[in-house]
């Protein structure tokens, strides 16, 4: 009878788990941790494995609210907070990873035949909370290393895209069971999104319109998923006076930061291909949709243009190398088109006032890319030239290896005019888009 008793399902256990790793796959990680404190405290007697996972669990909500809140990024080594070690996401969840060890080979190590269903249980799952504790190590380093190429002036999206589908594929199958199953499935979003971010940072860079359309809609589609989780839920505080109030749960930084980083990849995509957007609304509409994009590339573009009342802006993309360019926006991937060659091999992305490039001005912009091409491949560089034949004054700036920016004023302008080449140098950091990478530290400005 005994025996029977230890093999029946323990419900009472099991509910426990389900709530507390609902409670985390929502992100609601105090009150996730209250609960398995509490419930560890009414445990006392249940005996040394539920309580010593109890006790992991809380350690578990503790670093996945430090986790989501990126708060171990960019800290200085020394100092007398324990979270102001480098290393201290590491050091918290490899004592979370030592501690849900003990708890499954404590199940695995019970006497023959005194191993209850708890028991398998608990086991079964500290050795998958193994396998996502470390997941969430390397997590961990990937966004110390992104936080670190903020202030770079290239960065290789699609190395870091790799990094991602390699830890997806060493951990998506490591934790999958139905109790986990909240947490599974915010693992699998958080790197989904990450991974279609920055795989569209590197497909506008080659000015790959479908490809980049197709990961920014699956990314704003997960966040928006991901987003109503926060919407669902209210926080109740007491007020001083006795009363109380509801309000919604604040998102986590990570979440935030996605979002942000998505706003910026839209806001470059609106511009890299606003031509072939454009073709499917009236103008003022196009204006009013990249209006609330931020920034809004086009807006300060022709903003620049009245004020300083320049001839020209155009970004030009050096398509030389290039095998599969057929020109703005989607081509059927068996449509031929004679490979581009002369002027054709530097069509203009965009092209303002007019969205007509200057056919006077181009063979000398092409000519100031080639000769100045050191100077320009530098990143930071504003180039200028004043051509007396035309009457022109040119600036030149590239914000990334195969675009260039192009200002053009009729008659002569000054190399050292300040507003000039720092609006060129402002639109070329921005496009550059590594601003969102050195944000992913809380409180910083980029």
């Amino acid at each position: 009878m005994a025996e029977v008793e230890e093999l029946r399902p323990v419900p009472k256990e099991r509910a426990i788990l389900e709530s507390f790793f609902t409670q985390l796959g929502m992100f609601s990680f105090d009150r996730a941790k209250d609960y398995v404190e509490k419930e560890k405290d009414n445990s006392k007697s249940s005996g040394a494995i539920w309580t010593g996972l109890l006790a992991a669990l809380a350690h578990l909500a503790a670093a996945e609210k430090a986790y989501h809140n990126m708060t171990f990024l960019g800290q200085k080594l020394g100092g007398q907070s324990f979270f102001s070690r480098k290393d201290s996401i590491r050091t918290i969840y490899t004592s979370l990873f030592n501690e849900l060890k003990k708890v499954a080979t404590a199940g695995r190590h019970s006497q023959p035949g005194s191993a209850s269903y708890l028991e398998d249980l608990l086991s079964h799952l500290s050795e998958q909370l193994c396998h996502f504790t470390q997941a969430r190590m390397e997590m961990a380093d990937l966004y110390e290393k992104m936080h670190m190429l903020g202030s770079q002036k290239s960065i290789n999206s699609e190395e870091l895209v790799t990094t991602l589908e390699a830890v997806l594929h060493k951990y998506s199958s490591k934790f999958h069971h139905p109790i986990l199953g909240r947490v599974e499935e915010s693992f699998q979003t958080e790197l989904d999104v990450v991974s279609q971010l920055l795989r569209c940072q590197a497909q506008i860079s080659e000015w790959h319109f479908l490809p980049a359309l197709l990961s920014l809609h699956s990314a704003n589609s997960k966040i928006t998923v991901w987003g109503q989780l926060f919407q669902k839920q209210k926080e109740t505080r007491k007020n001083l006076f006795g009363g109380q109030s509801q309000k919604s749960v604040q998102p986590p930084h990570l979440y935030a930061w996605l979002q942000r980083f998505q706003s910026a990849l839209l806001a470059k995509f609106s511009f890299y291909f606003h031509e072939a957007l454009s073709r499917q609304t009236a103008a003022a509409d196009m204006r009013a949709l990249t209006a609330r994009t931020a920034p809004d590339y086009h807006g300060k573009i022709c903003t620049f243009i009245r004020k300083h009342d320049a001839n020209n802006v155009s970004l030009v993309f050096d398509n030389r190398g290039s095998e599969s360019f057929q020109g703005h926006g989607y081509h059927h991937p068996h449509s031929y088109r004679e490979a581009p060659k002369g002027v054709e091999q530097f069509p203009a992305v965009v092209s303002l006032p007019t969205g007509e490039r200057p056919l006077t001005h181009w063979p000398n912009v092409i000519m100031m890319m080639g000769d100045r091409a050191s100077e320009l491949n530098s990143l930071d560089k504003v180039v200028h030239f004043y051509d007396d034949k035309v009457q022109s004054t040119y600036y030149l700036t590239r914000p990334e290896p195969h675009f260039t920016l192009v200002v053009i004023f009729d008659g002569k302008k000054s190399e050292k005019d300040l507003y000039i080449t720092a609006f060129l140098q402002e639109i070329s950091t921005s496009l550059r888009n590594s601003k969102p990478f050195s944000t992913l530290k809380p409180g910083s400005k980029g």
